[in-house]
């Protein structure tokens, strides 16, 4: 690199240093890691030295993605691998200054913005459902044994007649529904994932098909939740008298939200599509 295009002394030194860090938590070799950061600053030598360096780090945050030149750069990528290149790119760069390298920052920046990116996805929450409805019908399962006994107690009593309730049920196979959603348009199936950054995705190349077809099971849910919790009753909550009119009780059933196979039929028949046309005319009325 030439005079024009290095990074600071005290810069160099704290990067170094973390490089160690990260050697640790990998075992990758410290100086391998520097020489990778390295060759990214040149490879991108143009976005990363395009301005001088400042006296500290002046990073600007938005809550959808970043903004600006740099939203323009990450934009420029064609691959997953590239993406990835480039965010980390990125991310040194806006913790970068005469006073060093903001490690906390680079962090920092780098989960959220990894996170951000991912919000769609539909594994982390496949990855969950999958936990809550495994331990829903454990203590199912222990609750009727705990029935067959001649004398159950009062507690395994108050559960049974809890899990019997109609609301109750109705809640819990739409866990079920919720999971075919992410498993099947939104790809999960077999997939798990508690790392929440795009740019570690264990899935690599199909991170971007994840995200969109997550985005889209995610859509469909949520018009699905919001068609329940304004069709069928609640033992929990009652609406105000104002807002009667957004609440369909009573009124034939137009999803069945405890099937699969009625919410795909919903999609393509068009009665997702009144359901959708309703919730915007809410949400125009709620503005505010």
């Amino acid at each position: 690199m030439n005079d024009e295009r290095k990074i600071p002394k005290e810069a160099v030194k704290t990067l170094a240093e973390y490089c160690q860090k990260l050697s640790g938590e990998t075992g990758k070799p410290a100086a391998e890691i520097f020489k990778e950061f390295l060759e990214l600053m040149k490879k991108y030598a143009d976005f990363f030295f395009r301005e001088p360096w400042p006296e500290e780090p002046n990073k600007s945050y938005s809550l959808e993605w970043f903004v600006g030149d740099e939203l323009d750069f990450i934009k420029g990528t064609k691959t997953y691998k590239d993406e990835c290149e480039r965010f980390t790119v990125l991310c040194l760069k806006r913790n970068i200054s005469l006073k060093g390298f903001d490690t906390q920052g680079f962090e920092e920046d780098f989960d959220w913005f990894g996170k951000l990116a991912c919000w769609h996805c539909a594994v982390p929450d496949a990855t969950s459902l999958r936990e809550y409805i495994k331990r829903i019908e454990e203590d199912i399962r222990k609750n009727e044994e705990e029935m067959k006994k001649s004398e159950p107690s009062w507690i395994a009593r108050e559960m049974y007649e809890y899990y019997k309730r109609p609301n109750v049920v109705r809640e819990n196979k739409m866990k079920y529904v919720e999971l075919r959603l992410y498993e099947d348009l939104g790809m999960a199936e077999g997939k798990s994932c508690d790392v929440n950054n795009k740019y570690k995705c264990p899935y690599g190349e199909q991170a971007n098909e994840l995200i969109e077809n997550g985005r889209v099971a995610k859509f469909v849910w949520r018009i699905i939740w919001w068609y329940d919790h304004h069709w069928n009753p609640s033992e929990s909550y009652q609406p105000p008298a104002n807002e009667m009119k957004w609440y369909h009780y009573g009124e034939p059933s137009i999803i069945d939200v405890t099937s699969y196979e009625d919410v795909l039929k919903a999609i393509d028949d068009g009665r997702l599509k009144k359901i959708i046309e309703e919730r915007k005319r809410y949400e125009e009325e709620h503005k505010g």
